[in-house]
């Protein structure tokens, strides 16, 4: 079991109750502790559970094992009540989790059209659209670079592509976005993500690896010849990672997840539906399975299957039965707004170069004229606040990035994106926005 990153209490040697970000667990490595809230009870002070080992077999208990074992020890009658409520309330928490962590991306692609389409689901959040240029000499950043002195480069480049991006933690770190090649690249969560190390690549932060591919592909075969030869991902520290979903201009798509230390790839060969959430691809797809429109026995009824779990089923179906009317970008919204809006929801219509957003804050669509930006060497770095006021076309409304303006998305941006209140206040995190403004002062403007 991963290491979990948030933890209620920390004493050495005692049970720690924490969780990471879609589940809980008591860590493996305590032995001999029972936990509950507030304080610590050892076993060893309940004979009749001296013959308990380890935590992992306190988590193997029922509610029922559980009460005949401690009924009729008056002491610990407080205990026992408390630990019901935890039990549901870790029930109801974790039910919430999984829920506000998924995301959903398909590419409805034809002969006339090739559109994409993504549901940011999780909680309101800052973030900002970036004009990202070409032509800029950029270097790798790693989590150590970011959070201790250990600063140094270990792989330079110069962007290739300009893109736009979206991106909840500052420049250079977007969570998705798509290059002027129309080459789209966006991260989605699953717990099973393992770290695929090559001694001999240098480490990235898992967003700016999402840059980096932006900067140098213009299509997914590119991306996916490269990934044994370019950067290892640095994911969150303790905390399970993310697989990826990439489109092209040319209506290719794959996903790309990381699992037991090896890329696993799979293309339009092996995906039937251009389409992704938060399972491995063949899971969902075998589930599917089961329903009427993919060979299955069971009837689906788009007007009744519309729970949480039918997100995939919903956007394959829906993908399957479109027929092309000249309306493919209205359709794709269709399909995001019927597999549960996301806090962030994004179009990109690769044939014509137009970028169509809205936020939870802010719900008018937005268009970006990708066509239409400057990413040239000379140009500026440029912005939009994701909940922008304005309306229709948006290209003017776009302002030069500071450093300044910068910092304000970092200090925002990460204690979220972490999901981790207390490391917005550490001196870990005072390290990282330091480090951040030495990255980037010879490319943002100080204001």
């Amino acid at each position: 079991m991963d290491q979990c990153r948030h933890h209620l209490y920390h004493k050495p040697s005692r049970p720690l109750l924490c969780w990471s970000k879609k589940r809980f667990c008591l860590k493996r490595h305590c032995h001999n502790h029972l936990f509950h809230f507030g304080n610590y009870i050892s076993l060893h002070q309940f004979s009749f559970l001296e013959n308990i080992k380890s935590c992992h077999s306190i988590t193997k208990w029922s509610i029922g094992e559980f009460l005949a074992a401690f009924i009729h020890h008056q002491s610990i009658k407080s205990f026992l009540m408390k630990f019901l409520f935890f039990r549901l309330a870790v029930i109801f928490s974790v039910t919430c989790s999984v829920q506000s962590k998924a995301c959903s991306a398909f590419l409805l692609t034809g002969k006339e059209y090739n559109v994409v389409g993504f549901n940011e689901n999780w909680k309101t959040m800052p973030g900002m659209i970036v004009i990202n240029k070409r032509d800029v000499l950029k270097r790798n950043i790693s989590w150590q670079n970011l959070t201790t002195d250990q600063t140094q480069a270990d792989k330079q480049w110069t962007s290739k592509f300009g893109s736009v991006t979206f991106n909840l933690l500052g420049y250079d770190f977007p969570c998705y976005g798509v290059n002027e090649k129309g080459l789209f690249l966006v991260e989605l969560y699953l717990e099973e993500t393992t770290r695929v190390y090559h001694p001999k690549q240098p480490d990235m932060f898992w967003a700016q690896w999402i840059q980096y591919q932006l900067d140098h592909y213009k299509t997914v075969k590119e991306v996916v010849d490269h990934l044994n030869d370019g950067p290892n991902i640095d994911w969150w520290p303790n905390a399970a990672g993310s697989h990826f979903f990439l489109t092209d201009a040319k209506g290719n798509a794959a996903t790309i997840a990381l699992l037991n230390g090896k890329y696993t790839v799979l293309t339009h060969k092996e995906m039937p539906m251009p389409l992704l959430c938060n399972n491995q691809y063949q899971k969902d797809l075998a589930a599917a399975k089961k329903f009427d429109f993919l060979g299955g026995n069971i009837k689906f009824d788009p007007d009744q299957n519309k729970n949480w779990e039918d997100r995939y089923n919903r956007a394959y179906y829906m993908l399957k039965n479109y027929t092309y009317d000249q309306k493919p970008v209205d359709y794709a919204w269709n399909i995001l707004n019927s597999i549960h809006p996301g806090e962030w929801q994004t179009i990109i219509d690769t044939k014509n170069m137009n970028l169509y957003f809205r936020s939870d804050l802010k719900k008018e669509v937005k268009t970006i004229d990708i066509s239409k930006l400057d990413f040239s060497k000379n140009a500026t770095i440029k912005y939009l606040d994701i909940h922008t006021d304005e309306k229709g076309i948006v290209n003017a409304s776009f302002q030069n990035l500071t450093m300044a303006k910068n910092n304000q998305y970092v200090e925002q941006g990460f204690p979220i994106g972490y999901d981790n209140k207390e490391f917005g206040t550490s001196s870990i995190f005072g390290k990282l926005k330091k480090n951040i403004v030495k990255f980037f002062e010879n490319i943002l403007p100080e204001s």
